[in-house]
């Protein structure tokens, strides 16, 4: 071996110096198609369960965009990705809101043979749960919407007025079936008195925000029952 070489192979201790061969990092595996779409998905969701809930303690107005993003974990500057606008957020989150409560409906009032007195019971108690658990600062973000925005924006207006249209074919269904059954005033127009029961209750679920209690809401189911009992 050529001794230049060797001796600039040696430190200035006479030991040989190990030659490292220069490596590239590891390459970072690559996330399929598949596994990007269902990462940009839950972003999506989770954007949409804070605004949920901004909206329900806060309002619309007062639920900006980075507390959302805050809420969400998301960083700032991503909103954007997902939806082109505030109004578009605002579409999501309603619909996602409908999309929730429609299977709460299912479960309480879907099955066929279950009674009606269950059924309305087992909303009853799911409601009192749920508000009771945040702290009665949290009531239906389809009235609370309509009541902040209904006058004000047509593209909310429309998806709000069909959000309760939904609810009240749901409960006039069970209604309908609970009439062939015995179990409800036959003469009983059952679309009317859908009607009027989300009407009834959306006032209750504010009072009960305002008095921190669920008394409204068992004043207002116990109202209906009365209005809807089969005679002796």
């Amino acid at each position: 071996m050529d001794g230049t070489l060797e001796k600039s192979r040696r430190s200035v201790y006479g030991s040989p110096v190990p030659v490292i061969a220069a490596t590239s990092p590891p390459a970072r595996p690559r996330r399929s198609h598949a596994e990007r779409g269902e990462q940009r998905q839950d972003t999506r969701e989770r954007l949409l369960r804070a605004g949920i809930a901004a909206v329900l303690e806060r309002g619309w107005a007062a639920s900006g965009v980075d507390a959302v993003l805050r809420s969400a974990g998301v960083p700032k500057g991503s909103f954007y990705h997902y939806f082109p606008s505030k109004d578009e957020f605002g579409y999501a989150v309603i619909d996602a809101y409908q999309a929730y409560f429609l299977r709460r409906l299912a479960r309480c009032f879907g099955d066929p043979a279950a009674r009606f007195e269950t059924q309305l019971q087992a909303f009853l108690d799911e409601s009192l749960e749920g508000m009771a658990r945040h702290g009665w600062r949290r009531g239906c973000l389809i009235g609370a919407l309509g009541q902040e925005l209904a006058g004000l924006h047509e593209g909310f207006r429309v998806r709000l007025l069909d959000s309760l249209g939904q609810w009240e074919e749901r409960l006039a269904a069970a209604l309908a079936r609970a009439q062939a059954r015995g179990e409800v005033a036959t003469p009983l127009d059952a679309v009317r008195a859908a009607r009027g029961f989300w009407a009834a209750w959306e006032g209750a679920v504010l009072r009960a925000r305002l008095a921190r209690d669920g008394a409204p809401l068992r004043a207002a189911v116990e109202d209906f029952r009365r209005l809807v009992a089969a005679a002796d």
